[in-house]
């Protein structure tokens, strides 16, 4: 059990110390220490950029300070199974993760009819993928499609889910590494955490049959750009690029094209890779 609890506390860091960040960032923005805490969260969280360096820090930290010394010797990158993909296998997986963006929304829309979001939140979500001037869709898009991708697969599919792989196997690590990456989502409610959950489930069985984080960085960039890369002005899909009072849902015809893309995107990168180590 000892390493399912370090992934537990180290999971549970990386939100924290980002919190703890962003509090120290608004904080100075504001310049007052009579600001509560959650004000100058909010003050420092709307800013892309600032919530793309409060993670990068946070990362750094934890891998700095809780990071497996035993796997340090063979450098940073092959450490955390960053390892060069051939045969468009990266373009591969980016593709299929754009495809897994529309029926993960659908999971989080059906969440959402049991424990909905405040239309509060939802607006803040919509802002956040729909910028209006360049300077702002170039800082979400640093922060979405870069940044997050990176820092969070380096975490948990190149740090946690190969720590757990070694004692436990490639099912409970996979499974327990995806339920803390959900975990981290909690912040965006029940729908967030289930998104989270099954998103990390597929990105680690990527990622450990490519035996390759890069894999998993690639399609989670996939899932983050497309809201960005197709928004309501260039195709509106209800339940997707919309914003409503209601909770509104994806087509299901265009759900099942979508699996079918990733399905077949995958299967290439699956024929394209060797069977993962047990």
């Amino acid at each position: 059990m000892g390493r399912y609890l370090k992934a537990f506390f180290v999971a549970l860091a990386f939100p924290a110390l980002m919190h703890l960040f962003l509090a120290l960032g608004g904080f100075l923005q504001l310049r007052s220490s009579s600001a509560s805490w959650g004000e100058a969260i909010n003050v420092a969280g709307d800013s892309p950029l600032n919530l793309a360096l409060v993670q990068a820090a946070a990362t750094g930290v934890l891998f700095i300070v809780a990071f497996p010394h035993r796997r340090r010797e063979g450098g940073l990158l092959e450490s955390v199974e960053v390892r060069p993909l051939v045969g468009g296998i990266v373009a591969l997986c980016f593709l299929a993760g754009a495809f897994m963006q529309l029926p993960l929304a659908e999971v989080g829309n059906l969440v959402q009819e049991v424990w909905p979001l405040s239309f509060d939140e939802l607006a803040r979500r919509y802002r956040m993928v729909n910028p209006s001037t360049w300077w702002a869709g170039m800082s979400i898009s640093v922060a979405l499609v870069i940044v997050a991708p990176v820092t969070e697969e380096l975490l948990f599919r190149g740090w946690l889910l190969q720590d757990l792989k070694e004692p436990y196997g490639d099912a409970p690590a996979l499974i327990w590494s995806s339920l803390l990456f959900g975990l981290v989502h909690a912040g965006g409610g029940v729908s967030a955490i289930v998104y989270g959950t099954l998103g990390g489930l597929v990105l680690g069985a990527v990622a450990l049959r490519t035996k390759s984080t890069l894999s998993s960085i690639a399609m989670h960039a996939g899932v983050n750009a497309l809201p960005l890369l197709l928004p309501a002005s260039l195709l509106r899909v209800d339940g997707f690029n919309t914003l409503s009072q209601e909770v509104e849902h994806i087509s299901g015809w265009l759900v099942l094209l979508a699996l079918a893309g990733a399905g077949a995107a995958l299967s290439i990168v699956w024929r394209g890779t060797s069977e993962p180590s047990g």
